[in-house]
């Protein structure tokens, strides 16, 4: 009977390439499987069954022809009719679909079977060269009687297509068909697999063996919609390297053989953190799936809800038997939401209970896929604020019900304040701890300190302009927190970029105008000028004094304008100025001062001030630790009712830790 294999494979979904090369094995493999079962019943196939599968390549490394021999019951009078009909339904119950024979044809030019079995009551050699182009598919057949010979098969695969030539490393073939066939070894029913590549021969069986633990069996109940289904699920670990494709999945399996692909779990259940170098796998079997296979064993004939119930089913079972590993990723996820909250205390309105919110967590959800959750809950409850507060603007009156609600909006935007002022002490908590650090050595053996520039970025980043209100952008509270009051400031810009005398280099650190946000015709603004000087110095290598009130010459006479060009200060001989000077007070520089106008100590004996008449100006020096302590003491009321501790305390522990660890890779 002539086979219809051009029709036919185009019409079919089979795989190309290296795959199909390793399709072609899997599929001759069940073949021989089928056989075993067929002569020694599928309960003795792994006792007495044995298949030889045998690679040969050429001088490329080229697969030259593929030879798979079994022990099982032969290429029987039925088995022969079967294997040249194209559409044959004689395995069908087992799973067999057909499916190898197209495979070969598409891959392979040269298709032999070589084989013995009882023929009614003799035993016969049977031989033959498979060509399903010609009317007879089944030609050269030669059968011969012989005795004392055992029954088997041998399939050759040879003359690969010049299209789907391709090289395949060994190891894939033990992994491959591990994946394959893990179900039916698994369930107890692979007999003995050999694989032999250039003259080197390998178990697949004890390939797997090695890397396997215990299966546990879980019966699960499925509604499918036609009643309720059992499925059995084999759970157990391996070790993470027997295959990629295995590793961390489910797999679906008909008749004994894996369908389609492993489905990952890997990231849903953060499988990557088994201990020991371990993975799981889970293997599905039932038959319903046995009777829903498709043809090209690539997928089931399921609807849209049948799968969704199946997948419900089979991940539930997965999560009883990962229940310990679970656990310990929930207590991680635990520990990350607490550690979130307290970073951002806004978050916190999101759950009146942690353990019921990380219960409701995917267990792979990780640190900032689980910071997204919270921020996207946070926004969905404003936005529902909102539009809550909107629908009540615009009733013209609140009647009793609408008063209600309006309370009811008011307690959440209160509750909504209370965790964004607890989140704004912690980022100042944070940024003082920072602070104090920067104070510190940066290289320990050189006794080396940070630059001024570290210190004035924390405070104002360099090289901008601002207006007032970009609170978010700078942390100029940690000087003094009257200065984020003023309407336009800039660091580190030349006064020649912010007047109109176009000659001026000079640039102060930080400088300020228009101190209540509107300008007061005939008044006369204070401006402010901070320079910082490096922390550490011995001595400052330019006099600050003079530094500043050389800013204050350059400025007196013009006209200070904004991005817009609009003006935001005239400066005059009669415009005061409020100057801070922040350094290291060391020996030298306090002898340094005591020579200027800012000559005065002040009373804690951690600074300096003195008053210029000539410039108007007020000059106030501060030290660096001085200026972080003042701005501990302004906020520690606020440290103390969250629990946060002294900052300056919290940045001598890290340094310690962080001074420790160094010793302990330096001893290493």
């Amino acid at each position: 009977m002539k086979f219809d294999v051009i029709g036919r494979i185009n019409n079919m979904r089979l795989p190309d390439g290296k795959t199909a090369i390793l399709y072609s094995v899997y599929e001759a493999v069940s073949n021989s499987i089928h056989a075993i079962n067929d002569r020694f019943t599928e309960a003795h196939a792994a006792s007495r069954g044995k298949v030889d599968v045998d690679i040969a390549t050429d001088e490329h490394g080229d697969i030259e022809s593929i030879s798979i021999t079994d022990n099982g019951v032969g290429f029987t009078p039925d088995n022969i009719r079967s294997f040249e009909t194209s559409d044959s339904r004689f395995k069908y119950e087992r799973g067999g679909k057909g499916v190898g024979r197209f495979i070969w044809i598409k891959m392979f030019e040269d298709i032999r079977v070589d084989s013995i079995a009882i023929n009614k009551t003799s035993i016969e050699r049977v031989r033959f060269r498979f060509d399903p182009e010609k009317e007879n598919s089944i030609s050269n057949r030669r059968s011969t009687p012989v005795s004392g010979r055992e029954t088997g098969s041998t399939v050759t695969l040879s003359r690969l297509r010049a299209e789907q030539r391709g090289r395949i490393r060994p190891t894939s073939y033990l992994k491959d068909l591990a994946l394959h066939f893990f179900p039916q070894y698994v369930s107890g029913t692979l007999p003995r697999v050999n694989i032999t590549y250039h003259g080197e021969t390998s178990s697949l069986n004890d390939f797997i063996s090695n890397q396997v633990g215990e299966a546990e069996e879980h019966v699960i109940e499925v509604d499918f919609g036609e009643g309720s289904t059992e499925l059995r699920v084999n759970h157990l670990f391996v070790d993470a390297s027997i295959s990629t494709g295995l590793r961390n999945s489910y797999l679906l399996t008909a008749h004994g053989r894996l369908v389609g692909d492993p489905i990952s779990i890997e990231r849903k259940y953060a499988l990557k953190e088994l201990p020991d170098g371990k993975a799981y796998v889970a293997i599905v079997s039932g038959e319903f799936l046995d009777e829903r296979v498709d043809q090209e064993r690539l997928g089931f004939k399921l609807t849209s809800e049948q799968r969704e119930a199946l997948e419900h089913a089979v991940l539930g079972s997965c999560e009883r038997f990962l229940k310990a590993h679970i656990q310990v990723q929930r207590a991680k996820q635990k520990k990350t939401v607490l550690s979130l909250v307290e970073e951002h205390p806004q978050l916190a309105s999101q759950f009146e209970n942690v353990d019921e919110y990380v219960a409701g967590l995917s267990p792979g959800m990780d640190d900032e896929q689980i910071g997204q959750n919270l921020f996207v809950l946070l926004y969905r409850e404003e936005r529902e604020l909102r539009k809550r507060i909107s629908e009540l603007d615009q009733l013209s009156s609140l009647e009793p019900e609408a008063r209600r609600e309006a309370e009811t909006v008011l307690e959440q935007i209160s509750d909504q304040a209370k965790h964004r002022l607890a989140e704004l002490v912690v980022k100042r908590h944070q940024v003082l701890q920072i602070a104090n650090l920067l104070l510190k050595y940066k290289d320990d053996e050189k006794k080396s300190y940070h630059y001024e520039r570290v210190i004035h970025d924390l405070i104002c980043p360099m090289g901008e302009i601002y207006r007032s209100g970009e609170r978010s952008e700078h942390n100029l509270w940690v000087l003094d927190d009257n200065l984020a009051a003023y309407e336009f400031f800039a660091s580190d810009k030349s006064i020649s970029a912010l007047t109109e005398k176009g000659s001026s280099r000079k640039e102060p650190d930080i400088i300020f105008f228009n101190p209540i946000g509107f300008r007061r015709e005939g008044t006369n603004d204070p401006v402010v000028i901070v320079e910082f000087k490096r922390p550490g110095d011995d001595k400052p290598s330019q006099d600050p004094v003079g530094q500043v009130l050389g800013y204050i010459e350059e400025l007196r006479g013009s006209q200070v304008r904004d991005i817009d060009g609009e003006v935001v200060s005239d400066i005059t001989d009669q415009t005061p100025f409020e100057c801070f000077i922040v350094c290291e007070l060391t020996d030298a520089t306090r002898r340094s001062f005591e020579k200027t106008i800012a000559q005065n100590p002040t009373p804690d004996g951690e600074g300096y001030y003195g008053w210029s008449s000539r410039h108007n100006a007020h000059i106030r020096v501060i030290s660096f630790k001085k200026m972080i302590r003042d701005a501990e003491h302004r906020n520690q009321a606020f440290f103390d009712e969250l629990n946060l501790g002294t900052p300056s305390l919290a940045a001598k522990k890290r340094s310690a830790r962080i001074r420790e660890k160094r010793r302990a890779i330096q001893q290493a």
